[in-house]
């Protein structure tokens, strides 16, 4: 298991309540001094409430004596004291709660983006994408994220910090009681305890009760997302599906609102009847002190009375329990995660250096693969070579595992038997990392990064954000330089209408980007280069213009295309056919037109697609299909 950058370290357990120890020890991985504060402030935080009352008795106590001998005698001296300190440490007192924001918000700060940073290094040490596939890592990951962005953990601190502070001045006021009636004291002390019990016991069942609704509550974001999104709007609305997706979103989001309504309903119905206990107790003690008033004395009643009052606070400590522990749950699913994907982060051997591969070749020696949790194999014995420096195209009906032989290629994934030899080395044995960036993929969907166009560019090979002259020259060669001139502000022009001044791109000049971005990645390093469907939207004036250029942008390079459009595949110098899992046909364009199987047979039917027009048009009755979609 690899080091993590920890921030505290907590116990997996869900249903357990976050300590005291633990919660400093969160704040105290991020800053030592806010911890020292926090604690500070929690300990001055029980002893004002207490000291206040106490000053207060005294004075009380203090005002018939003083009345009658003068302020100049002993009693007039003790009043005078008393105000003196009761108004001190009741300023103290009134300070302490802005002191406990301010510390509260940069506890917030630290914390929350701490553990944010935490958990996006724990999601992307391992080298490939499965884990983001698997629907237990998913919903940890969605329990992880909402507490981090809907409870703020570092509010625990302060909450925490507050809670140890009623508690503290709840157990203060339970000794001065018992200074002057011990077994009331004692009886309110004992009562504490069982409430505290009892409620913290619900909440732990609560929060353990909350982790079982987190897929209801995923696909119920996904709902709301897909309906606020702009992306999605147009479709929606033309489809009509607007109520739909707000049905779907009401029916799963009610789904687990259920439960949670149900278990508060618990969680109230408890506290009604602790606020009960503690009622009964607290009438009690005012009725036992006020039956040996007589015998007490102004000053002890004028103490005791507030001091009874303080330890009414006791439901209050409980729903500070209550926030801390909602604010905590998340934690576990952090750990948790840092855990088990660390065990995927390093996988056996992967130290060798992959600078410059390949040399010779990458071969596709027997591989298999299938998907965990399938049955069939997507990749059945594939044996297939890429020549360095050549170009290969990849061709087949849609689920014929493309994209799946792409992810083995970059490693995103793993063969279940075979081997992926890059100049007769196992892919595995080279440094995973390292040999990711001799990679350079332009996918069909690429990101769309919410930065300026050179840097949504220059990602391509981030170590060489720097080099303008590299990412110009990239953007010329994929044709995204003449784009970039209509930019409202050219290169520093962002890229994301939802942020200010940012605009958005056209699918084609999104196209031309992933391009210019992966081009920028073989001018540092990058020896392969994977085009999937490159030209798929792109206008028929930048298909050509991609055409015109292909020998170009692939020229020393080991090219990976696959296509649907036979006018880009028919210029690699092999095609191969895809077929079952298997690679069926393989040789040049004119060679497998001539062979008369699969390739022949598709090559035909788009050809005559743009010979004779659409189907549509030849024979009306036919359904129109597009021969050339998208996978």
């Amino acid at each position: 298991m690899g080091t993590r950058t920890a921030v505290g370290s907590f116990s997996g357990d869900p249903g357990r309540r976050a300590s005291g120890r633990e919660v400093l020890r969160l704040l105290a991985a991020t800053s030592r001094p806010l911890a020292w504060a926090t604690a500070v402030w929690a300990a001055a935080a029980a002893v004002a409430p207490a000291g206040v009352v106490v000053a207060l008795g005294v004075v009380v106590g203090a005002v018939p004596a003083a009345a009658e001998h003068g302020l100049g005698s002993p009693d007039g001296h003790r009043l005078v004291v008393g105000l003196v300190v009761a108004t001190v440490v009741y300023a103290f007192s009134l300070v302490l709660d802005p002191v406990g924001s301010a510390i509260g918000i940069a506890a917030r700060t630290r914390i929350t983006g701490a553990l944010q940073g935490r958990l996006l290094r724990a999601v992307s040490q391992p080298v490939g994408v499965a884990h983001l596939e698997d629907a237990d890592v998913l919903d940890r990951l969605a329990r992880a994220e909402g507490r981090l962005t809907g409870m703020f953990p570092g509010d625990a601190p302060v909450t925490w910090a507050g809670s140890v502070a009623t508690q503290a001045s709840g157990w203060l006021a339970c000794g001065v009681v018992a200074l002057y009636q011990w077994w009331v004291g004692l009886v309110l002390l004992v009562m504490w305890v069982v409430v505290r019990r009892l409620m913290l016991r619900t909440v732990v069942v609560l929060a353990t009760e909350h982790r079982g609704q987190t897929t209801a509550m995923r696909r119920a974001g996904y709902f709301a997302a897909l309906g606020t999104r702009a992306a999605a709007a147009k479709e929606i609305r033309v489809f009509g599906l607007d109520g739909f997706v707000a049905d779907r979103y009401g029916a799963e989001y009610g789904a687990a609102l259920d439960s949670a309504v149900g278990g508060m309903r618990r969680l109230h119905r408890r506290a009604l009847g602790c606020v009960v206990v503690v009622a009964v107790g607290i009438v009690g003690a005012l009725l036992v002190i006020g039956a040996d008033a007589h015998d007490v004395g102004l000053a002890a009643l004028a103490t005791l009375l507030p001091m009874l009052a303080v330890t009414m606070s006791a439901g209050s400590v409980t729903f500070d329990d209550l926030t801390v522990a909602w604010t905590m749950s998340g934690l576990p699913d952090v750990e948790g995660l840092e855990r088990d994907l660390a065990r995927e982060a390093a996988p056996p051997g992967g130290a060798r250096e992959p600078a410059g591969l390949p040399r010779e070749s990458i071969r596709f020696a027997d591989v298999y693969f299938r998907y965990p949790g399938q049955d069939d194999d997507v990749l059945a014995g594939i044996d297939l070579e890429l020549p360095a420096g050549t170009s290969t195209a990849v061709v087949g009906v849609n689920g014929a595992g493309k994209t799946t032989l792409v992810g083995l290629l970059s490693r995103l994934r793993d063969p279940v038997s075979g081997e992926v030899l890059v100049d007769g080395t196992d892919a595995r044995e080279l440094d995973p990392a390292r040999w990711q960036r001799q990679v350079a993929v332009v996918p069909q969907e690429p990101v769309h990064y919410p930065a300026t166009a050179y840097d949504n560019v220059a990602y391509g090979a981030l170590a060489h954000l720097a080099d303008a002259d590299g990412v110009h020259a990239a953007a010329a060669q994929a044709g995204f330089a003449a784009v970039v001139e209509t930019l409202p502000d050219g290169w520093d022009t962002v890229l994301s209408p939802e942020l200010p001044g940012g605009v958005d791109l056209s699918g084609g000049q999104w196209q031309r980007l992933a391009l210019a971005r992966a081009l920028f990645a073989t001018r540092h390093g990058a020896r392969v280069l994977v085009l999937d469907e490159p030209t798929a939207a792109l206008d028929v004036r930048g298909e050509a213009e991609f055409y015109a250029r292909f020998l170009e942008i692939t020229a020393g390079l080991t090219t990976v295309v696959i296509s649907h459009r036979f006018s880009t595949v028919r210029r690699a110098d092999t095609i191969c056919v895809l077929d079952g899992g298997r690679i069926t046909e393989r040789g040049s364009h004119d060679e497998l037109v001539a062979l008369g199987g699969t390739y022949a047979h598709m090559y035909e039917v788009q050809a005559a697609r743009f010979r004779d027009g659409p189907p549509g048009r030849r024979d009306a009755g036919r359904p129109r299909r597009r021969a050339g979609g998208r996978r």
